[in-house]
């Protein structure tokens, strides 16, 4: 079996491949047409291992960069139907989790089942918390993110986080300490949240600027909040999206900000995520917490690991 790392002249085989193994349920239509195949391979939105075997393919497996802070997303795998289908499918994902630690420094998945959480577990990733889906009202749908960081790799060094209320919760605790520690002379960023810069401001009626956000069809990330007073601009904003019915939204924060996680919390936002490195700042990584508000409820008891898993996360990161 040979693995090759994806390129846009194989864009022919490629959408080959997804046309011949999967139907119109695949969650990744685009990749059944070759030029769509080419063309996001050529900018980059696309990363993509391929097993061959006898000069044809038996596997790819897709991935995900994230220009704004250099991650990568580790996604869907495809086997053939060979009698070596576990082997290709571990190969293809290792072959990733190497791309994103050497490239970026960070890979991650998300989860979505017991089975793919322990699987995780089982080849060194560690749980950075748990991604609510979009648009559902249960936290069962929910995805745990697993991932996997290296400190010196990549395009960053990992900044040691301060020590404060955030980094001494249970859950983040546990992170930081299995995590090879680096400089700790460069401060963390004044500004919060982070996010990718891809949204616009709006004055709002009070004659602030709205945060920098991003809206994507039913939930919104806010990207940045300007002002001296960016927890009051958040709070306006988001009675504002709340009365256009929008009620699930979302903010990284990094963690040096403790008094504004305080009034965050007390906003209804939960948190559901540490991740590690997750800003990128030049050459340097800071630490971050996700937060979402308007999250569906977490049941108090529940069979359900996913929703056992999400209320540990949270329960765990709040004071």
């Amino acid at each position: 079996m040979k693995l090759i790392l994806a390129q846009p002249e194989h864009s022919k085989h490629i959408a080959a491949f997804y046309n011949a193994i999967h139907g119109t349920d695949f969650p990744h239509p685009e990749l059944f047409d070759e030029d769509t195949v080419a063309r996001l391979l050529q900018d980059g939105e696309l990363a993509m291992i391929v097993a061959s075997k006898e000069q044809r393919i038996v596997g790819a497996g897709l991935a995900f960069p994230q220009a704004w802070n250099e991650t990568l997303e580790i996604g869907a795998l495809s086997v053939d139907d060979v009698p070596e289908r576990n082997q290709v499918a571990k190969a293809l994902f290792e072959a990733l989790r190497r791309l994103g630690l050497k490239r970026y420094g960070i890979a991650y998945f998300r989860a979505p089942t017991e089975a793919a959480f322990r699987r995780g577990r089982d080849i060194g990733a560690t749980c950075w918390g748990f991604r609510p889906m979009p648009g559902s009202r249960q936290i069962s749908d929910a995805e745990m993110i697993m991932g996997f960081i290296d400190a010196k790799g990549g395009q960053g060094v990992r900044i040691r986080p301060p020590d404060n209320e955030i980094t001494r919760l249970p859950f983040a605790a546990r992170i930081i300490e299995a995590l090879e520690q680096e400089a700790d002379e460069i401060p963390y960023p004044k500004n919060f949240p982070v996010g990718s810069p891809r949204g616009t401001g709006t004055v709002v009626i009070s004659g602030r600027i709205w945060p920098t956000y991003h809206s994507k069809g039913n939930y919104i990330t806010i990207e940045n909040s300007a002002g001296r007073y960016p927890v009051e601009i958040i709070r306006e904003f988001v009675e504002k999206v709340r009365e256009k019915g929008v009620s699930d939204i979302r903010m990284a924060v990094p963690v040096n900000h403790d008094d504004a996680y305080d009034d965050l919390l007390n906003l209804d936002f939960k948190p559901v995520a540490y991740l590690p490195g997750w800003f990128l700042r030049g050459p340097h990584r800071f630490d971050c917490i996700q937060m979402v508000a308007g999250m569906p409820r977490i049941p108090r008891i529940t069979d359900d690991f996913i929703e056992r898993a999400a209320g540990k996360v949270v329960s765990e990161l709040t004071p």
